[in-house]
C-alpha cells in the first residue's frame, strides 16, 4: 500500500482540486488534515473538488475527515463536490452518507426568504393548523356522542382524576390571583370613587368587573399555563414512548380513551374554578372597603347582592366552559402533534400555552360581541 499523498490545484474562479491518495485511514487523516490547513486561507476560494479516485483504502476516521471538509464548506458557503467514487467504496461511502448516486455536491446556502415568502409560509403553515384543529374538534364531537348513549365509556374514574388534577390542585394558586386582582381592582377604584364619597360603589365594580370577564379569563389562563401545558407534555411522552401507536395497534380508539376524559374534566372544573375565583376576588375587594374605605362586610355584600344577577353570573360560567373545553383541546391537539423526539415535546407544550391563550381572548372577544348583541 503506498504511503499517503495529496495534490491540491487551485484553479481560476476559486475552484480547488484536492485529491489524496494512497490510504485514508486513521493513521494518515492527520497528515491530510494538516495539507488542507493551507488551502482555507485561500481568500479566492469558491468551489472545492474533492477526487477520491486514488484513494486505495477508506475507514470510519477518513469518512469523518471527508465530513469535516463537507461541513467546513458548508459554514464557509463553499460549494463542495465529491467525485471519483472507486466503485469497491461506493456502499461505504453511501452508508457513511458521502456518496449519493456516485458523486455529490453541496451549492453554497440559499439566500434567506423575502418578507413575502416568509408572511406566505406563515399563512399556510396557520391554514394547515386551523385544518388539523377543525379535524381534531371534529374527531371530539364524534366519540363524545356515543358515550352519552353509553354513560359508563366517560370513563368516570379517569375524569374524576383529571378533575382533582385540574381542578383542586389548581385551588391555591386561583385563589391567589383572584383575591389579589380584587384587591388591586378596589383600591385602584378607591382612588376616583372616594373624590364623591361613593365608596360602596366599589363593591359594584369589583363584583361586576370579576363575574362577567376577570374571573372567567384569569381561571382560563391559569388553567391554560397548568393543564393545557400538562396533557400536551403527558400525551407527548406517549408519543415518543410509542404509547400511542401501541394503543391503535391493540384497537382502542385514542381520542376516546385518552381525549375524552381530559376534556370532561376540564369542563367540569372550569366553571366550578370561577365560581371559586369570583368569590376570592370579591373577598379580596371587601377586605380593601372594611379596611381602607370604611365599609362594613355587611353593606358590602349587601351592595354585591344587590348589583350582582343571575345573568351575570350565568354569562361568565358560560365564558368559563367554552374556555375550559378550548384548552383542553389545544393541549390535547398539540400533544398529539408532537414527534419522536424529547425537543418536540418541549415545543408543543410551549405552543400548547401560547395558543390556548391566544383562542381564550379570541373567544372572550366574541363572546363580548355576541352579548352586547344580545343585551346580555
Amino acid at each position: 500500500m503506498r504511503a499517503p499523498q495529496a495534490s491540491i490545484d487551485v484553479g481560476e474562479a476559486g475552484r480547488a482540486t484536492w485529491a489524496p491518495t494512497g490510504p485514508l485511514t486513521l493513521k494518515t487523516v492527520a497528515d491530510h488534515w494538516k495539507t488542507l490547513q493551507d488551502l482555507w486561507t485561500h481568500a479566492a476560494l469558491r468551489h472545492m473538488v474533492v477526487d477520491v479516485s486514488g484513494v486505495e483504502a477508506v475507514d470510519s476516521a477518513g469518512l469523518v475527515l471527508l465530513k469535516s471538509v463537507r461541513e467546513r464548506c458548508a459554514r464557509a458557503s463553499i460549494a463542495f463536490e465529491l467525485k471519483g467514487v472507486p466503485e469497491r467504496l461506493h456502499a461505504f461511502f453511501t452508508f457513511g452518507g458521502l456518496d449519493r448516486g456516485h458523486a455529490q455536491k453541496v451549492s453554497a446556502p440559499k439566500p434567506s426568504p423575502g418578507l413575502v415568502t416568509r408572511l406566505g409560509e406563515a399563512a399556510l403553515k396557520t391554514w394547515q393548523d386551523l385544518r388539523n384543529m377543525v379535524y381534531f374538534v371534529g374527531n371530539v364531537t364524534v366519540a363524545f356522542f356515543p358515550c352519552c348513549l353509553q354513560p359508563k365509556r366517560f370513563r368516570i374514574k379517569e375524569v374524576l382524576y383529571y378533575v382533582q388534577r385540574s381542578g383542586s390542585e389548581a385551588m391555591p394558586i386561583v385563589f391567589l390571583v383572584s383575591f389579589l386582582m380584587g384587591l388591586i381592582m378596589a383600591f385602584q377604584a378607591a382612588v376616583q370613587l372616594r373624590q364623591f364619597g361613593a365608596n360602596i360603589f366599589v363593591a359594584d365594580l369589583v363584583s361586576l368587573a370579576l363575574t362577567r370577564e376577570l374571573g372567567p379569563l384569569m381561571t382560563a389562563i391559569i388553567l391554560a399555563g397548568r393543564s393545557a401545558a400538562a396533557f400536551a407534555a403527558e400525551i407527548g411522552t406517549m408519543k415518543v414512548n410509542e404509547e400511542v401507536d401501541a394503543l391503535t395497534v391493540m384497537g382502542f380508539n385514542v381520542t376516546e380513551y385518552l381525549i375524552m376524559p381530559k376534556v370532561n374534566a376540564l369542563a367540569v372544573s372550569g366553571p366550578l374554578l370561577t365560581v371559586f375565583a369570583n368569590a376570592s376576588g370579591i373577598f379580596g375587594g371587601l377586605v380593601v372597603g372594611a379596611l381602607g374605605l370604611d365599609l362594613t362586610p355587611a353593606s358590602f355584600l349587601v351592595e354585591v347582592g344587590q348589583i350582582l344577577t343571575l345573568t351575570d353570573v350565568l354569562s361568565g360560567l358560560a365564558k368559563s366552559f367554552v374556555f375550559a373545553v378550548l384548552v383542553a383541546l389545544v393541549g390535547c391537539l398539540r400533544g398529539l402533534q408532537t414527534e419522536k423526539s424529547p425537543d418536540s415535546v418541549g415545543r408543543m407544550t410551549t405552543s400548547a400555552v401560547v395558543t390556548s391563550i391566544f383562542m381564550i381572548i379570541l373567544a372572550d372577544a366574541v363572546f363580548t360581541v355576541l352579548y352586547h348583541e344580545f343585551d346580555i
